[in-house]
């Protein structure tokens, strides 16, 4: 074996490797669009392993909604959690696909940080960033997480979900100050995103990060649902406050509705 193809044996392996997750995964390869539905004695005889595993291993996929048993014939096919997640996916590249040109106009236009951002699993996730060109850099690079209360982008998410997902949201992770300008108390951060819902769109003043202003506006789907938010990020003194601030809103504002716009949303 010549040494190119040494390393590329390597970088395909794992670093570490979890028997049990490998058997799993093992077991959700099995199925395709030719063999949708299987019995538990053909997953046995695809996957090499011995029944009483595959039958621990399927049991635990089926719990959990990865598989799922078809009733009459007791078959499994691939559950609707893959679906789910299959689903997110998909959303995420539309979206960044969607937000990619709109972006970057969006920085030359201001010349500053843009940031997209999704609420996932109840936390802030920076989807994409176009960097700005001054010399102070925002250190949300893309995969973050932030809690999801954190600067503009957290609130604006926060502000169209129901009162019910705010307050349990809050109860696992409550308020904490960033920056002495953060709002920590919780009957003041609900009137927040009132305004927020309001208005359609939050300015940001070091709540997150000293010395820069956040400006950020939601942006929607063809569900009409919230699905992403994103924002400006810009070093305060650059920022003239009246016309300076209604300038960059309506970019901001511009450029969340062209998104929008591009994922099926449609004003009426």
């Amino acid at each position: 074996m010549n040494h190119s193809m040494e390393l590329s044996k390597k970088h395909k392996e794992p670093l570490y490797r979890t028997k049990s997750l490998e058997r799993a995964l093992d077991i959700l390869d099995c199925f395709n669009f030719n063999k949708k539905e299987l019995s538990l004695s053909e997953i046995v005889q695809k996957t090499g392993l011995n029944k009483t595993t595959t039958k621990r291993l399927v049991a635990n996929l089926t719990a959990r909604g990865y598989l799922q048993q078809i009733p009459k014939s007791k078959h499994y096919q691939l559950g609707l959690r893959l679906f789910e997640l299959g689903g997110i996916v998909f959303s995420s590249f539309s979206l960044r696909k969607a937000a990619g040109h709109p972006m970057s106009r969006l920085q030359n236009a201001t010349g500053v940080t843009v940031l997209l951002g999704v609420m996932m699993e109840e936390q802030l996730v920076y989807m994409d960033k176009r960097e700005g060109n001054g010399m102070i850099q925002i250190s949300s690079d893309i995969g973050w997480l932030r809690p999801l209360h954190y600067g503009m982008l957290g609130m604006v998410l926060m502000a169209y979900l129901t009162t019910e997902k705010v307050r349990d949201i809050l109860k696992k992770c409550p308020l904490e100050s960033h920056t002495p300008y953060s709002i920590s108390d919780e009957y003041a951060f609900k009137l927040r995103l009132e305004k927020i819902r309001k208005d359609g769109y939050i300015v940001e003043r070091e709540e997150a990060v000293e010395g820069i202003v956040g400006i950020a506006a939601p942006i929607r789907d063809y569900s009409r649902q919230v699905v992403a938010a994103l924002g400006v990020a810009l070093p305060i003194g650059k920022l003239n406050e009246g016309e300076g601030v209604k300038k960059i809103v309506e970019l901001v504002k511009n450029t969340t509705d062209e998104i929008s716009s591009d994922l099926g949303y449609l004003k009426v």
